[in-house]
């Protein structure tokens, strides 16, 4: 077995080196020869000290693992729960920037060792990079991305954002993505573009099917000679095969789209069209007519505000956006819906954030607990809400979000069996997570500040009446000891109160953290 773990481990890095070479090669002679590429080593260094490294059971004893995907709390009997974790954690920086590309890449390798808990020592690999290239001047270009990243399989397990618990509810996601496109400009009257993209999402989980997405798309949006009535005429296609499943998913649309200016600062908008989708639905209809009219208002430069409603297959359906940007304040509010899968939701949320180096040890202000958005096979309508303030002065930053997200299937669960277990399978017709995170910086002098956070989420299973509580606490007081050096030290409480009753009672989850950690850029 660890033969075979050594193998996967080697497997990645020459998958990620020889990607690389062949990239930065590529885009070295789209360039003209004037190409500027950084590279940037790095290695971070912590010691973790936890009384509950596996998430498990207050008062359970040693066992306690995670509550994973079959639905039942576990872990080894006789595993410790205290341990002492350390982690050296080696990293190369990309950037890359020429006349007609740019490339942004950061890898890791997690090197874990478990002082008591020996069996849980491994390898973990993390990479967030992309790239874009102008192969033809004007004409043609290409996209590309690869994320590599852990992340919690579901809700029932316990939730964290760090490796170094060994909680049964999280596994390695892999994304890959290129999109070639043609763009070309009809002078002042049009701009056209036509774009395919294929899209791989890796999940090495039992029951959760690799997934290969092809998706062709078709612009055509008026030009600037079109002042007061901007239009657009676009097309998606897009083909999700599930792997070892023999089931396709198809969701194709055709949208007109109308923007008439009434006056500088207020336009409506309106677009109608047709949506035609091919999928197992188990709501009725998959295809129709679908419109919405709403209006943009821009009563200043700083203030922008979106909305928009209509009908889609599914009903009724609302979008809605306020940004408000300024030097000391920001401020965006966002409520969006749309009928998906995992295959293109797999990037977003806080699951596959940008990969910070110097925050390795679990430090930074993304360290907040948030939406979790979990594996399925399932098509789903997702409704999302957002709200998010940041406030930022010489020696204070606070931020504050809040969010919902529910979460509606529109194909069978039968698909979800093996992953999720059968018996539970009911507990995930109607989702919905809700909750907020609040952080605080405090800048005690250019090279050492304090960060504080608190997040709490709630899961809610609607089908069942059941609810899972999330908390956590963490502050973190960081020292620059020069350019190149980066010391932390980390206190986090994490505790969990599941409504799903167990052994005859609710389930209760607490732990304690502390990490030091040091980096050093070369």
């Amino acid at each position: 077995m660890r033969c075979l773990a050594q193998q996967s481990n080697l497997f990645y890095a020459r998958r990620f080196f020889c990607a690389t070479s062949t990239f930065l090669l590529i885009l070295f002679f789209t360039s003209n020869g004037v190409a500027e590429i950084k590279i940037s080593p790095s290695l971070n260094v912590s010691e973790t000290f936890t009384d509950n490294v596996r998430l498990g059971l207050i008062g359970g004893g040693a066992g306690g693992g995670g509550f994973g995907l079959g639905g039942g709390f576990g872990g080894s009997i006789g595993a410790n729960k205290t341990d002492l974790i350390t982690q050296i954690n080696p990293g190369v920086a990309v950037n890359g920037k020429g006349q007609r590309y740019t490339l942004n890449a950061q890898y890791v390798m997690n090197n874990l060792i478990f002082a008591r808990n020996n069996n849980l020592t491994t390898i973990r690999h993390m990479l967030n990079a992309d790239g874009n290239a102008e192969i033809i001047r004007d004409l043609l270009f290409v996209e590309g991305s690869a994320l590599i990243n852990q992340r919690n399989i579901g809700l029932l397990g316990a939730q964290t954002d760090s490796n170094i618990f060994a909680t049964g509810n999280r596994a390695t996601i892999q994304v890959y993505s290129v999109s070639p496109y043609l763009r070309y400009q009809f002078q002042d009257f049009a701009t056209s573009e036509i774009r395919y993209t294929r899209s791989i999402v890796k999940g090495g989980v039992f029951g959760f099917r690799d997934s290969q997405r092809d998706s062709f798309q078709f612009g055509l949006n008026s030009g600037s000679s079109f002042t007061k009535l901007a239009w657009g005429l676009n097309y998606s296609n897009q083909m999700i095969h599930l792997n070892q499943t023999g089931r396709d998913i198809e969701l194709e649309r055709s949208i007109v789209n109308v923007r008439y200016l009434l006056s500088n600062r207020f336009s409506l908008t309106s677009s109608g069209g047709y949506e035609r989708n091919s999928f197992l639905s188990i709501r009725g209809k998959t295809s129709s007519p679908t419109w919405t009219a709403g209006f943009i208002w821009s009563p200043n430069r700083r203030t922008n505000v979106q909305f928009s409603a209509g009908e889609r297959f599914f009903g009724d359906t609302y979008f809605g956006e306020i940004s408000y940007n300024k030097r000391l304040l920001n401020l965006r509010v966002l409520y969006a819906e749309d009928i998906t899968t995992f295959n293109q939701q797999a990037g977003a949320f806080s699951a596959f954030g940008a990969l910070n180096l110097n925050s390795l040890g679990g430090l930074g202000l993304q360290d907040l607990l948030g939406l979790n958005n979990f594996l399925t096979n399932r098509v789903f309508l997702q409704k999302r809400f957002n709200a998010t303030v940041a406030l930022n002065g010489s020696r204070n930053d606070i931020s504050l979000n809040l969010f919902t997200l529910s979460r509606t299937p529109y194909s069978s669960g039968d698909i979800d069996a093996d992953l999720i277990g059968l018996n539970n399978l009911i507990l995930f017709n109607n989702t919905k997570q809700m909750g907020g995170n609040v952080a605080w910086n405090y800048k005690f002098s250019p090279r050492t500040n304090l960060i504080t956070t608190f997040s709490y989420i709630r899961f809610d299973f609607s089908s069942s009446n059941r609810s899972n509580d999330n908390l956590l606490f963490s502050t973190a007081l960081n020292r620059n000891f020069d350019d190149d050096l980066r010391g932390s030290l980390e206190y986090r409480r994490i505790d969990r109160l599941s409504g799903i009753q167990t052994g005859g009672g609710n389930i209760s989850q607490s732990a304690n953290v502390v990490t030091v950690s040091v980096t050093k850029n070369f």
